[in-house]
């Protein structure tokens, strides 16, 4: 089992670029057959573009911590 590096609340960016998102929570992913768990350092994301909603999942390794102190959205 892999540290989970994030807590719900946190702002977050993929390391390849894209939006500030915020961490609502980690998801645990399971092979649908056998009940086993396959990974659970996936985390889901929300953030806000043009006043829109949008959710996502990530792996926790394709993400770094963002500290600026600015909302999700745009002002």
């Amino acid at each position: 089992m892999e540290v989970r590096k994030f807590l719900p609340g946190d702002r977050v960016q993929q390391k390849k670029g894209g939006p500030v998102m915020e961490v609502i929570k980690y998801v645990t992913e399971r092979d649908i057959l056998t009940g086993t768990t396959l990974s659970d350092t996936n985390v889901e994301c929300v953030w806000f573009d043009e006043g829109n909603r949008h959710t996502g999942v990530y792996d926790q390794r394709n993400l770094f911590k963002v500290t600026s102190k600015s909302g999700l959205f745009k002002t």
